[in-house]
């Protein structure tokens, strides 16, 4: 089935060039902790003028805290948006040695990386991926092509390929045909790199199945399941959970090879599509104001679309 997903496509760009670039000197020449705290009223302001992330911020935190949220902690979730948006500087600027970040392999995690099979990274909106991409070669000598929309955030994905030109060669872009999406992918492939995906938000056209999410029905992308059956690829579950000191990336195998049957491909694409959403729904619980979807992503005029 496919869906239109324009609901978060079509939103503004927050942030000016200008205000953008402030803060990368503030972060150069004054450090981490100072620009965080400048970020405490940065956050604030766009609580207050973002009405449509404020109300979909309040959506889902009802839903992952069973509650209704009070303001501190809407303040709190788009506080915590503002300082893993600005630890990508630190990633992509090699400054990270004071931002902690612990990974935690999985059963079965060292056995798929010793097979030397390159194949499919499913992350989310969820900590910060730059975490897994900058710090993952370290722990297995993975390279990451991860495929992303570099027509969102334009001025921000521009400034950041100013920090770090190489790392931006490395992103492929989604907002391309699907043939030449696919031949770039297919080339990452062959050149025993591995592809990463934010499986939790889809694109306008993108085939898509339904599960539940926090007790409600949602859709998620179906294509890097079926790429990964097309290359017979390992998928490895990246979820990066935000903590009070630093970060954890949890990296849990999904599956140690995809082959689908002709026969029951949806069945078995839907198995591992659930497999993916549940343990994304687990580590979203256990940090809940580290996942950052600002829109309606249980959007009742979609959620019966098949």
């Amino acid at each position: 089935m496919t869906e239109q997903g324009g609901h978060w496509q079509g939103r503004p760009e927050a942030g000016s060039s200008g205000g953008i670039r402030f803060l990368m000197w503030v972060a150069s020449h004054m450090g981490r902790g100072v620009l965080f705290f400048i970020l405490k009223p940065v956050a604030l302001y766009f609580l207050l003028v973002r009405s449509v992330e404020r109300r979909a911020s309040a959506s889902y935190l009802a839903r992952v805290l069973g509650r209704a949220p009070s303001v501190g902690e809407q303040y709190r979730h788009f506080l915590r948006f503002a300082q893993v948006t600005a630890d990508r500087f630190f990633f992509l600027a090699r400054r990270d040695d004071e931002i902690p970040v612990r990974f935690v392999l999985g059963e079965g995690f060292e056995e798929v990386l010793r097979k030397g099979k390159p194949g499919v990274f499913l992350a989310a909106h969820f900590g910060s991926f730059e975490a897994a991409r900058v710090k993952g070669p370290l722990h297995g000598g993975i390279r990451l092509r991860i495929v992303l929309d570099k027509g969102i955030n334009e001025r921000f994905v521009s400034l950041m390929q100013e920090v770090d030109p190489e790392a931006w060669q490395l992103v492929i872009d989604s907002n391309q045909g699907a043939v030449a999406l696919g031949l770039e992918i297919a080339e990452a492939f062959r050149q025993g790199d591995w592809v990463g995906f934010l499986a939790d938000r889809y694109r306008t056209g993108d085939r898509v199945q339904q599960k539940q999410f926090l007790n409600a029905p949602a859709n998620f992308p179906i294509g890097p399941f079926i790429i990964a059956n097309t290359f017979k690829a390992p998928i490895i579950g990246a979820f990066c959970r935000l903590t009070e000191t630093g970060y954890e990336v949890h990296c849990e195998v999904l599956a140690e090879e995809v082959r689908l049957s002709r026969k029951n491909r949806e069945e078995e694409i839907g198995a591992l599509l659930g497999r993916y959403v549940a343990r994304l729904e687990h580590h979203v619980k256990a940090a809940p104001f580290g996942w950052f979807n600002f829109f309606d992503f249980w959007d009742a005029r979609h959620a019966d679309d098949r």
